[in-house]
């Protein structure tokens, strides 16, 4: 406690016994709060640190750079095996394990990742109910969810992944496109609209 605050509590007026008994109920029922990990938040960073590096040399390739596609292959490999093990004992590495910035990285990882889609279905599932829980922001919910049904052969229900036709970068097909900007509100997104144009600006400058 401050100095400042010390002088404060000692100018208030001495509590009612009422009163102590409703503080000390509310300071013995508050659940404390989550460690957060710091060894997996460390990991998940710098999988996620490197995976950006090797991701962003080889879009500037055009995708064209095969050695830098292996090391970006392997890298993605080795952190889906690390995340499995993690899972096995953790479960899902939302906010309260591993905070904000270690959650979006395992986030960015099984996004990324060509395993099998088994196991990002399972993810899925596992990242919806830390969703229910608040223990992730839902808007990755929607990522995941079009990534694991364009594996399976299905249209994106969020619009969230674009590919360049002609020169320009465009959504790939959508299940019932007029409706999209309702889900995608649901989950916290943009419109498709306000989404591509900043996909453009950062993947297609003028």
């Amino acid at each position: 406690m401050s100095l400042i605050e010390r002088l404060r509590d000692s100018r208030r007026h001495e509590e009612r016994p009422s009163q102590k008994a409703s503080r000390a109920a509310r300071t013995s029922s508050a659940a404390p709060r989550p460690t957060v990990n710091r060894d997996l938040r460390t990991q998940l960073l710098r999988l996620d640190r490197i995976d950006s590096t090797l991701r962003s040399a080889w879009v500037a390739t055009e995708f064209k750079d095969r050695a830098l596609e292996r090391k970006l292959n392997a890298l993605t490999e080795a952190g889906i095996d690390w995340l499995r093990e993690t899972i096995k004992v953790h479960g899902w590495p939302g906010h309260r394990l591993v905070g904000r910035s270690g959650a979006a990285a395992a986030w960015r990882l099984i996004q990324h990742a060509d395993c099998s889609l088994a196991f990002q279905k399972r993810c899925l599932k596992l990242l919806r109910d830390a969703a229910a829980r608040a223990d992730v922001p839902i808007q990755q919910v929607a990522y995941l969810t079009d990534v694991v049904r364009m594996r399976e052969g299905k249209k994106q229900l969020y619009g969230t992944k674009f590919r360049k036709v002609k020169g320009e970068l465009v959504p790939y097909p959508i299940e019932k496109e007029a409706g999209v900007d309702l889900r995608r509100k649901e989950m916290n997104l943009p419109s498709l609209a306000a989404y591509a144009r900043k996909i453009r600006r950062t993947f297609q400058p003028s």
